[in-house]
């Protein structure tokens, strides 16, 4: 005889609140009927707990596929999961009606078959993110009449435009991660490793209630920031050096990111101000640009010019400015000049130009990151951390 469970009903981790859950239930529906589509089908971790609010088992900085969730039309999203652990955590802490194990991922298309069919939709069209190529295999094998296509159009459509909820949620996250920012800020200097700075902020962000960081910090000094280095190292930051940080943090869900230069001990050099003042003042310009109705590319563009006519051209970045920011961390669509998109009101954008000169490795590089809400005639922005009034002069 099975041993009753004494468990009771829970609210899943970090919970947004019921409100937001409903809202995301009927944009996914209605983003379903508007689609053509029968179905979406996610693996993506953070899409799978934007469209359930189950806080899937762990966002780990490795990709590993782990969950599905399938949206059918008029109908709750349907789970697919591979713990042991979450049977009871599906089952007590999410409203979750229809559950499912997956089995080793090379026969997943097996589980997700009898999905599609008991929702009857194993022959009509669905949507997907990043399906494994193997379980594409097989599910395309086992249902050959399954037209199986893209979901990011219907993905940036439900997730671009935040509801005013989200943008208080970020907003909350945002004041979290400028604590970490300072933080790191003072904990900058000469002697003390980056990795040291980097745990600094991470302390900071967890006892402000951060669930987890959305990328390794990055702490990059001296011929670092020169290159523009993606982690924290153990590097020891030495007195007159450009120190880039880049933090971010997790708060129900909704991620902030932020970023600075600082110059550790001392006055800067004239080329460290120089390009300093040269970001700065990219960055300034390319807030000044965004209003409902201009588009990523023009805001993209205002950047690179301001940062062309101060003479560092040559080094201008070449990724995109900026991105979206919301559930995930670089949300699209891009702030970029290959990317085609009108900004609207309440999209949240991260704007991040940056100089870095890696022939250059004793002035090194700046980067800034400030990230905004677009409101009807313009926008807000949500962090605050200050800049290094001894770099801008």
């Amino acid at each position: 005889m099975n041993k009753k469970i004494a468990f009771k009903k829970q609210p899943p981790s970090f919970y947004a609140g019921d409100a937001l859950h409903a809202i995301k239930q009927q944009k996914l529906q209605k983003a379903l009927e508007q689609s053509g589509f029968d179905a979406f089908l996610f693996c993506k971790a953070e899409a799978v707990r934007w469209v359930t609010d189950f806080y899937v088992k762990g966002f780990r900085p490795f990709l590993e596929p782990e969950y599905v969730a399938l949206v059918v039309k008029g109908k709750p999203p349907v789970v697919g999961y591979i713990s042991g652990s979450d049977d009871l955590r599906i089952q007590f802490k999410s409203d979750i009606q229809d559950a499912l194990r997956l089995p080793h991922v090379t026969k997943w298309h097996e589980v997700i078959e009898k999905m599609l069919a008991d929702y009857g939709v194993s022959r009509g069209r669905i949507a997907t993110d990043v399906m494994p190529h193997m379980v594409y295999r097989g599910l395309t094998k086992a249902c050959p009449e399954l037209e199986i296509d893209d979901v990011t159009p219907m993905w940036l459509q439900l997730t671009a435009v935040k509801h005013p909820i989200e943008v208080d949620l970020i907003r909350a996250s945002l004041r979290v991660a400028d604590l970490g920012a300072l933080a790191a800020i003072e904990a900058i200097r000469p002697g003390v490793t980056e990795h040291s700075v980097s745990a600094a902020a991470v302390t900071a962000m967890r006892r402000a209630g951060s669930e987890f960081e959305p990328f390794i910090p990055l702490i990059a000094s001296g011929p670092n920031a020169s290159m523009f280095e993606r982690i924290a190292t153990e590097k020891v930051i030495e007195a007159g050096e450009m120190v880039i940080l880049d933090l971010g943090a997790v708060v129900k869900g909704y991620t902030a990111d932020l970023g600075r230069t600082v110059l550790c001990g001392g006055e800067p050099t004239a080329k460290q101000r120089q390009i300093y003042q040269a970001t700065y003042l990219a960055l300034q310009e390319a807030k000044k640009m965004i209003r409902p109705g201009v588009t990523g590319k023009a805001i993209d563009a205002r950047a690179r010019e301001v940062i062309v006519d101060s003479g560092w051209g040559d080094y201008v970045y070449s990724g995109n400015t900026g991105h979206q920011l919301g559930y995930g961390l670089h949300g699209e669509p891009l702030v970029d000049r290959r990317v085609d998109f009108v900004v609207e009101e309440n999209m949240v954008m991260c704007l991040e130009p940056r100089i870095v000169l890696p022939d250059q490795p004793e002035v090194g590089g700046a980067h800034l990151e400030d990230v905004v809400v677009v409101t009807s005639n313009g926008f807000e922005q949500l962090n605050t951390t200050p800049y290094d009034a001894r770099l801008l002069g």
